[in-house]
């Protein structure tokens, strides 16, 4: 094992490096990724995590049922399936059931409930855009000259809440890494790429 002094604005690292499936890889020794504490501070060595409360019985609000939930996620995520058919599909399944009754009316009820679903902590931020540069002065492109919305949540609040969940325990690299083949860097997640490496140096 080898060790590489590296110097950032803040303090120096130390960088190591080390095989995974043969590849060799960059980490450093300040941002490794070990459990914290609620508040960020690394616990002692050998301590175990808080254990989070107790998880409480599946809700599949707004959705009424976990049937209902899994036909939604099935036509619109995976199946993509168009509105129409939607409205078929939903047709031929209540005339198979005893009471009439289909998970959904039709594809409107089913995108309402959709809509319908809590967001999480993250809040939705919004700005307007539109193209501010010399437009031609004939036949201006419609895009130029049309304002557009655009609906974002703040990616560092989306993964602080990503860090913060323990479904995703164990699922994902904990922290920035540099991996290299035949002498060339090789990208594969966003803790294998330049910006997080960056970030960590930048805050540690």
């Amino acid at each position: 094992m080898k060790g590489l002094s590296v110097t950032s604005t803040t303090r120096s690292l130390t960088v190591w490096f080390f095989r995974k499936n043969t590849a060799p890889f960059l980490v450093n020794d300040v941002a490794t990724g070990t459990p914290c504490d609620v508040d960020g501070y690394d616990l002692e060595h050998g301590a175990l995590p808080e254990i989070p409360p107790a998880e409480s019985p599946p809700d599949w609000l707004p959705f009424d049922s976990q049937v209902q939930f899994e036909t939604a996620d099935f036509l619109f995520k995976k199946a993509e399936m168009s509105q129409a058919n939607i409205d078929i599909l939903m047709d031929l399944w209540a005339s198979t059931t005893a009471d009439g009754q289909a998970p959904f009316r039709d594809h409107r009820e089913m995108l309402a409930t959709i809509d319908a679903i809590d967001g999480g902590d993250t809040p939705w931020e919004c700005f307007t855009a539109s193209y501010s540069k010399t437009k031609p002065p004939a036949n201006t492109p419609d895009w130029m000259l049309k304002k557009y919305t655009v609906f974002f949540r703040d990616p560092l609040a989306v993964v602080w809440a990503i860090i913060s969940n323990p479904d995703f325990n164990g699922q994902f690299d904990y922290a920035p890494y540099m991996e290299f083949e035949d002498e060339k860097q090789r990208w594969t997640d966003v803790m294998s790429g330049k910006w997080a490496w960056k970030q960590a140096v930048g805050f540690t």
